[in-house]
């Protein structure tokens, strides 16, 4: 039997504890704070992180994994295993997904084979295709099955979200589209969505709590739903509104909720919330 290993990044927000279950390895992220760095989860926790991020300290920045840390990793696992599954967030959110291709590229010929995979997602959409994998493995599916697995996943897992002000989104850099819709955008609660790992306008709306309904009608839009996770940043209380406003169509029960990591949270800002679908593999 073929030895599998699933690698991610610290983007994925995967509970220390699921990811030490499942064999995980979460490539942590850092943040930067007055010229020294912490490795977030390991050096300082992310409850430290958000409250430097959001309580007025100006010199907090969120560092990626280089692709030397990548080659370190990969190298390791030379000879260990046979196949490497190395899943990160959507190139179009950052640059970690290139920093483990180039740490990839430095490596000696081996039998252990390390693919490179865009999740096109962020958070934990891309925490629950590691851990889908990781559960494959575990259960003792053959490399050609997981790979599938990964991309169909990915296929069919979908992220809306809304932010409370545009500034962290438009100082991030991320935003692809032209500047005078995002001042359009300035005064409302307008819903994203992430279209093949790029932010795309989805919906506007004017107020916080039709933001929380657009978030309900994008998860009802779907015909089949396997899978729900509520993310949200500094507004827990949040969740519930959205909680009650899902459970006629999807058992609260079923319903993971996730508080975004340090990475997401310093991109969108306080008060941002989001919905992540996984609508089953069944496209009837």
């Amino acid at each position: 039997m073929a030895l599998m290993k699933i690698v991610t990044d610290g983007a994925s927000d995967i509970p220390f504890d699921v990811a030490r279950e499942l064999d995980i390895e979460v490539v942590p992220l850092s943040a930067r704070i007055d010229d020294r760095l912490y490795r977030i989860g390991i050096d300082i926790s992310e409850d430290q992180v958000y409250d430097l991020l959001f309580n007025g300290h100006d010199r907090v920045e969120i560092v990626k994994p280089t692709a030397t840390t990548f080659e370190q990793l990969y190298r390791s696992l030379l000879g260990r295993y046979d196949y490497v599954f190395s899943i990160h967030l959507s190139h179009r959110l950052g640059t970690i997904l290139s920093e483990a291709q180039a740490g990839r590229s430095r490596l000696p010929a081996s039998n252990t084979r390390i693919e490179i995979i865009d999740s096109k997602l962020v958070g934990m959409g891309l925490g629950s295709i590691a851990i889908a994998a990781a559960r494959a493995i575990r259960d003792g599916h053959a490399p050609a099955e997981v790979s599938e697995l990964i991309g169909q996943t990915i296929r069919h897992t979908h992220t809306a979200f809304f932010v409370d002000t545009m500034e962290y989104l438009e100082q991030s850099g991320l935003l692809t589209f032209s500047s005078s819709l995002i001042g359009s955008m300035q005064r409302i609660k307008p819903l994203m969505i992430l279209d093949e790992g790029e932010i795309v306008p989805y919906e506007r709306t004017r107020t916080r709590a039709k933001a929380i309904e657009g978030l309900f009608t994008f998860v009802e839009d779907f015909p089949h739903v396997e899978d729900v996770i509520i993310h949200y940043a500094t507004t827990p209380e949040d969740v519930e509104k959205l909680l009650d406003k899902l459970d006629p169509i999807f058992p609260r029960d079923r319903v993971q909720v996730s508080r975004m990591g340090p990475a997401i949270a310093s991109r969108l800002g306080p008060g941002a919330m989001a919905v992540t679908v996984f609508e089953g593999f069944d496209e009837e």
